[in-house]
């Protein structure tokens, strides 16, 4: 895969078409006295190559506090298969998260077309029922080699940006994360099998869970109390045989007396329900009695003696009418003290059996209590039921320790075996890269002939384990005997070993269906001035040599522009006052 053209819909932006082989973003500072040129985009453009590769937008990244800046823009690029074909990225700042996609078998800019074979495809997803972005891109791709990787974990090693020169194989993306996030794939890209190291990584994390579990329960149980335990489960369970076969006495004592717990239960709760029901009927008599001993409410003398106190008239036809509302409250009352009176008699009979039920009730517990009252009797059984509690509730926490112990003893089991594993998986890994291969033969030649060729010392990249047998990747500079010196402490140096780097992984895989392009951020800066032609002079045979696409990013003040091929510069900006010059075409 290859980079074919970039572009927007803003016109102030310098549209790039790239070409095979060398490819140069040249920035030409006006102004030599100004300290800081690099306000021309040509860093920027690495990140915006990364982002319409479907980089995500976090924080940290480099547009994370620019999406207002650039809110208005839609940005284009063309990619070149390695089946030919040409896929196109459209990707907006309005809509950060979204993406379109349209592939054509020749190249040109879709600035003006509506139609797009994808549409609106989410970046990333975790959802089984949604096809992200990145996915569709990973399979159009369809690279043969490190089949089994999202190309998004493989493209920072073809875009080096200024963060990425300080270690060759640890890109600045991976320097929080965990030695399984990125070595297992480098391991592959250097012809080893990936598989195994990632067998051992996750074996390694299931021991180091084992071992937390363990420890867990070591600090409050001990694998080896299991005899122990066991001879005090047989004793409590044994005692509590004992115990049970006393109270079965005792209950057949009861037996005898015609008592059993159904029994005393059965009386205790008709008791109670005779009890309830005798406190409501008492109740109710008690109102009604209330209710018919009320006397009547309307005293007619009394009204009109209070009429006549007050010298108010009291006709007679309202004297007629207060006398017949009187005999109408007169005839309700009657009426409603014959269904009172009635009621009260039949409460009064059903709380005379009430009261002989409880009556019976009675001496049925006065005949029980004679029996339970025996203060010996009821000790006993309080004591046994007691410490038959008491033993069931030991050994049920016997119980629990056991099982747990057991399964630690699994748990302890189980860690011995993926120790074993593991020991026998960094038996493998020590024999094969004591073996070698001949990919990892390959790209060591190329990137010494590369290193020596820019800086005529010998660079050497070599795979070892470390002492807890982890793999470790080195890349250094050695004197003709062999011996690593610290010249890769500098900075120079170190940048130039993975930039060499990279150029060897190119070169090897350049026949393969892969990436073939590599972007070189500033590669020029920190190299001494000696060096500068000898790695221009390099690059030009190399481009011609390899069928591949090598973007580097450079100033005036780096190299001098008649020095360059003119159609090898793609892009050219320039540093001006109102930032017209610049990649985007505008200051920010």
């Amino acid at each position: 895969m290859k980079l074919s053209r970039l572009y927007s819909d803003d016109s102030r932006f310098k549209n790039i078409k790239f070409k095979n082989g060398l490819n140069i973003i040249f920035g030409y500072v006006q102004d030599k006295n100004i300290n800081d040129p690099h306000n021309l985009g040509k860093s920027a453009l690495v990140h915006l190559i990364d982002f319409m590769l479907l980089k995500e937008v976090k924080k940290g990244n480099y547009f994370n506090n620019k999406k207002k800046v650039f809110k208005d823009h839609t940005f284009f690029l063309e990619l070149k298969l390695n089946s030919g074909d040409y896929l196109t990225i459209r990707r907006s700042f309005d809509n950060i998260t979204r993406v379109d996609m349209k592939i054509l078998n020749y190249s040109t800019e879709l600035l003006e077309v509506d139609e797009w074979d994808y549409t609106n495809l989410v970046l990333n997803t975790t959802s089984e029922n949604v096809i992200a972005a990145t996915a569709t891109l990973n399979e159009k791709l369809n690279f043969d080699i490190l089949g089994d990787y999202d190309y998004r974990k493989l493209v920072g090693y073809f875009i080096r940006t200024q963060n990425d020169y300080s270690d060759v194989f640890q890109l600045k993306k991976f320097s929080s994360s965990t030695d399984q996030v990125w070595k297992p794939f480098v391991y592959e890209l250097l012809g080893f099998d990936s598989d195994v190291l990632l067998k051992r990584y996750k074996l390694n994390n299931e021991i180091e869970s084992l071992k937390i579990k363990i420890r867990s329960m070591e600090d409050y149980y001990s694998a080896s109390d299991i005899d122990r335990i066991n001879g005090q489960i047989d004793i409590l369970t044994r005692e509590k045989e004992t115990l049970e076969q006393d109270l079965d006495s005792f209950n057949f004592y009861l037996n005898e007396k015609q008592i059993s717990k159904e029994l005393i239960k059965e009386i205790e709760n008709k008791s109670i329900s005779l009890q309830n029901k005798a406190y409501n009927l008492r109740s109710d008599i008690e109102l009604i009695e209330n209710s018919l001993a009320t006397r009547e409410f309307l005293d007619f003398d009394y009204i009109k003696e209070l009429f006549d106190e007050v010298e108010i008239y009291f006709s007679d036809q309202l004297e007629k009418s207060y006398e017949e509302l009187i005999n109408f409250n007169k005839s309700l009352l009657e009426d409603r003290r014959v269904h009172l009176s009635k009621l009260l008699t039949d409460k009064k009979a059903e709380l005379k059996i009430v009261d002989e039920k409880l009556k019976d009730i009675g001496k049925q517990r006065s005949d029980i209590l004679s029996v339970l009252q025996d203060d010996d009797v009821i000790n006993k059984y309080k004591h046994l039921r007691s410490n038959l509690i008491e033993k069931e509730k030991s050994i049920q926490n016997l119980e629990t320790q056991k099982e747990i112990i057991l399964h630690t003893r699994t748990d302890i089991k189980e860690l011995n075996e993926k120790k074993k594993s593991v020991e026998k998986i960094n038996e493998t890994i020590d024999s094969n890269i004591e073996s070698g291969n001949r990919v990892l033969n390959d790209i060591r030649f190329l990137f010494k002939s590369y290193f020596e060729k820019i800086t005529s010392k010998n660079g050497i990249i070599d795979i070892s384990t470390n002492t807890t047998s982890n793999v470790e990747f080195n890349a250094g500079i050695i004197t003709d005997n062999g011996t690593l010196t610290h010249e890769d402490e500098g900075f120079s140096y170190r940048k130039m070993l993975c930039m060499c780097f990279d150029l060897a992984i190119l070169s090897y895989y350049s026949s393969k269906s892969f990436f073939s392009f590599l972007y070189h951020d500033g590669p020029f800066e920190a190299l001494h001035e000696n060096r500068k032609d000898s790695y221009l002079e390099f690059i030009e045979d190399y481009c011609k040599v390899n069928d591949v696409q090598y973007v580097i990013s450079l100033i005036d003040s780096d190299v001098s522009k008649d020095k360059l091929n003119k159609q090898d510069i793609v892009c050219e900006l320039q540093q001006t006052d109102d930032g017209s010059g610049a990649l985007f075409g505008f200051k920010y």
